[in-house]
C-alpha cells in the first residue's frame, strides 16, 4: 500500500473515532477532510483550532472551502508511513483536548 492510500486509509479509521470528521477526499498525499457536527455544520472554529493546535505541535495543515473547515494536508514527497503514523498520532491527541472535544 503506498503512503497516499495508507494515510486515507487510515484518516477514514480516524473518522469512525471522532464523527465529527466528515468527508475524507483526496488523491496521493494531497488530501483532506471537512469538520461538522451532526447536522453537517460546518466547525470553522475548532478547525481553526486544529490547525494552531497541529502547527503548536509541529505539524502544518491549513484550512479551505467557503467555511474554512476543511483541513488539507500536503506533506513532502518523502513523506512515509511513519511520518503518517506521527501525523495520525498527534491529530487524535489534538481532537482528544479539552477545548476540540468531539
Amino acid at each position: 500500500m503506498n503512503v497516499g492510500n495508507y494515510l486515507k486509509t487510515e484518516l477514514r479509521n480516524l473518522q469512525k473515532e471522532f464523527p465529527v470528521i466528515g468527508d475524507v477526499r483526496g488523491q496521493g498525499l494531497f488530501l483532506g477532510f471537512e469538520l461538522a457536527d451532526e447536522h453537517k455544520k460546518p466547525l470553522t472554529e475548532k478547525a481553526g483550532y486544529l490547525v494552531n493546535r497541529m502547527k503548536e505541535l509541529g505539524i502544518l495543515m491549513s484550512t479551505d472551502g467557503k467555511d474554512n473547515n476543511v483541513l488539507k494536508i500536503k506533506p513532502p514527497m518523502v513523506f512515509s508511513k511513519e511520518n503518517v503514523d506521527e501525523l495520525l498520532f498527534t491529530l487524535r491527541r489534538v481532537m482528544q483536548e479539552d477545548f476540540i472535544k468531539f
